[in-house]
């Protein structure tokens, strides 16, 4: 949770009322929720703990894997997806406060994330360089966007 200069600690005790559960839900379930996140420097499942950045960078470097690093990792997917449903459960059903509900927003993209980047590294595809290559391709467009827009208020005037 970003705090502003005149927040208080009470801000973060305050609960999560049902319009920005919705917010959040909302974007969490969004095509591109993962846009501009960063891969969680690592995550606990079930008692074991990954170090999901440096396995992204591992994944970049190398063009090989050995085949029980490939599988470790293949079956790492599916349960950093289920842990990110989980998160998203949680979300949409537990009384939680902004601050932890912030935490679980940010867990959750960072989890969808995580995933994507190891799949794509597996297929040998661009991860976090088409994740960046996306980014632009959207600022390019909204600049467009707003050119078109310009262009219709001077016509209208």
């Amino acid at each position: 949770m970003i705090k502003r200069d005149n927040d208080t600690e009470e801000a973060d005790e305050e609960y999560l009322d049902y319009e920005e559960r919705n917010k959040l839900l909302w974007s969490l379930r969004s095509d591109f929720v993962w846009a501009g996140k960063k891969v969680p420097e690592y995550v606990e499942i079930d008692g074991r703990e990954y170090k999901l950045r440096d396995m992204v960078r591992e994944l970049s470097g190398n063009e090989s894997l050995d085949k029980d690093k490939t599988a470790e990792i293949k079956a790492l997917i599916p349960r950093l997806e289920e842990k990110s449903k989980a998160d998203e459960e949680l979300l949409e059903t537990e009384e939680l406060t902004k601050a932890e509900a912030e935490a679980l927003y940010e867990e959750a993209t960072g989890l969808l994330l995580a995933s994507m980047e190891l799949k794509d590294k597996l297929e040998g595809k661009g991860g976090e360089k088409s994740a960046d290559e996306f980014k632009r391709m959207l600022n390019t467009q909204k600049v467009v966007d707003e050119k078109r827009f310009q262009e219709l208020i001077k016509s209208l005037k």
